[in-house]
């Protein structure tokens, strides 16, 4: 296997140069029989050689037609070792050798043969890949959450829109497999099932553990004192290694711990939670438990006009700085009068929704739904009782809250879940209600199909922008121990509250700088 060194070094102004590239709008070239749109896959941790490159290569039951449309012609990390063994998977399935190992994503972007790029790097690269990528006629698919700041989703949401790509965030939950407990919540809920909504819970974050809610002070090491040991491994990835995985941020030691060497066999989370690369469990968890919120109030063109700060007790937990963990509220305008939602510790439910008539909780291979409860404003104890489906038993419409089915709710285990939402189709009557939700089976499948028909995908770059934005209002809630209003259509402060710098990364290292 060739490891491919063209463009390895590539410095500084060469990159600003690329940055300002804009070929504006351009169209699919046409395929000559037999040919196959190529994928550029992009950042080759444990999301991507576990679960994006068996999909994309149609190693899955819900992709496998795909081989016959697609195929992954070259995967790059600045980490040789991993990029090499994604190289390997994707021959492997493939059955050949031809898949290219690039350690310089700009090569990738840069490639005219390449179609369309996926994007599964650490949170702060998203942005500048997915912009440079689609201006490089590139249709993208990029992992959520899609961008690292307020700014950056804006301009995501301008790059799409100007050179007219195709685009997916990886929200899976919006195509979560042939039982859709996410899409029938959202439409019972959308169609006034339970009457009308008034209460959001989205739940993600630990309180008092490690890993909270929100990201953490900027730390190079878990501990200090092991800062040696924590660095072993940076001769490995190398000088050139290094920098390019820091990228536009600020500079700092290498750690083992913050960037692992090799190949991993597990979810690397300590640089989910510096507050410089990664956006913490709201940025890991929320951005999917807010996403099926944002899905089912009917925001995804909007957001929240209020955010209240928490009222939890500060942790105690060096990790997390003193900030607070959970608590934190979001108020959106609702049909008649406001929407509140609420960020809660992890629990059996993902998301919540409370109506003046009911209530409905999901979360993955899990729904519950209550009818004719009247308004029921949710605390604490309400709460526990609804994770054991305790609360007002006679009002549950139907309930499945035993794992039916695997991790990716495709591996079926039992059919609880299945009767339930079917239970609820028909009880709601879903299929012929008044709002119909894009129905689609799997992310990646649907990306790739609209990648010909040029049709919208299911979690386009503004539902992907505007779903990062209310993690990174989580974030700055937490961070600045504050409140304030928010112009959520066009995406900023409102009312002379906040910091405009809070919106923006600091500085953007070694001309990193975004330009649309």
């Amino acid at each position: 296997m060739k490891l491919d060194r063209r463009n390895f070094i590539f410095g500084s102004a060469a990159a600003a140069a690329l940055a300002g590239r804009a070929d504006g709008k351009i169209g699919l070239h046409p395929l000559k029989p037999g040919e196959k749109r190529q994928i550029g896959m992009i950042g080759c941790g444990i999301q991507m050689r576990s679960a994006l490159i068996p999909q994309f290569a149609g190693d899955s039951e819900l992709t496998k037609h795909l081989r016959d449309t697609v195929k992954i012609a070259a995967v790059c990390d600045c980490d040789g070792t991993r990029a090499k063994a994604a190289a390997e998977i994707v021959n492997r399935l493939y059955g050949d050798s031809g898949c290219r190992v690039v350690l310089d994503f700009l090569e990738i972007i840069k490639d005219p043969s390449i179609d369309a790029v996926c994007i599964a790097t650490p949170d702060h690269w998203h942005a500048y890949m997915c912009v440079e990528a689609m201006k490089h006629g590139k249709d993208v698919y990029c992992e959520k959450p899609l961008t690292f700041s307020p700014e950056e989703a804006k301009q995501v949401i301008a790059a799409q829109k100007k050179y007219g790509r195709v685009f997916q965030t990886g929200s899976m939950q919006r195509s979560w497999a042939k039982v859709s407990e996410f899409r029938a919540a959202c439409m019972i809920v959308r169609n006034g099932g339970i009457g009308e909504l008034k209460y959001v819970d989205a739940n993600y974050g630990i309180g008092g553990k490690k890993l909270g809610g929100p990201s953490h002070p900027l730390r190079f090491f878990d501990d200090p004192r092991n800062a040696a040991a924590e660095s072993d491994g940076y001769a490995e990835l190398g000088e050139w290694g290094w920098n390019r995985w820091l990228g536009p941020a600020k500079w700092r030691p290498y750690s083992n711990l913050l960037a692992p060497k090799g190949v991993n066999k597990f979810y690397p989370m300590f640089w989910r939670f510096d507050d410089d690369i990664g956006t913490g469990y709201c940025g890991d968890w929320g951005a999917h438990h807010l996403d099926i919120a944002q899905w089912g109030m009917d925001m995804d063109k909007s957001g929240p006009y209020k955010i209240i700060r928490s009222d939890e007790p500060y942790s105690t937990d060096l990790y997390h700085g003193g900030r607070r963990q959970y608590g934190m509220k979001m108020l959106f305008k609702g049909k008649s009068g406001d929407i509140e939602l609420y960020h809660g510790p992890f629990g059996v439910w993902g998301t919540v929704f409370y109506g003046t008539d009911g209530i409905v909780a999901v979360n993955r291979g899990k729904v519950a739904v209550w009818k004719g409860t009247g308004l029921v404003k949710p605390d604490l104890e309400i709460r526990k009782q609804i994770e054991t489906c305790e609360f007002m038993k006679d009002k549950i419409v139907a309930a499945s809250v035993g794992k039916d089915y695997g991790t990716d709710s495709m591996v079926k285990k039992d059919d609880r879940l299945g009767r339930a939402v079917q239970t609820l189709i028909e009880k709601f009557n879903l299929a012929g209600a008044p709002v119909q939700l894009y129905k689609s089976t799997n992310q990646v499948a649907n990306f790739c199909e609209c990648i010909e028909t040029r049709k919208p995908t299911v979690s386009t770059a503004e539902i992907g922008a505007r779903g990062a934005i209310l993690c990174q209002l989580c974030n700055l809630s937490y961070i600045y121990d504050t409140g304030f209003d928010w112009d959520g259509p066009n995406m900023t402060f409102a009312n002379g509250t906040g910091d405009p710098d809070w919106l923006k990364r600091p500085c953007y290292r070694d001309n990193w700088k975004i330009v649309v």
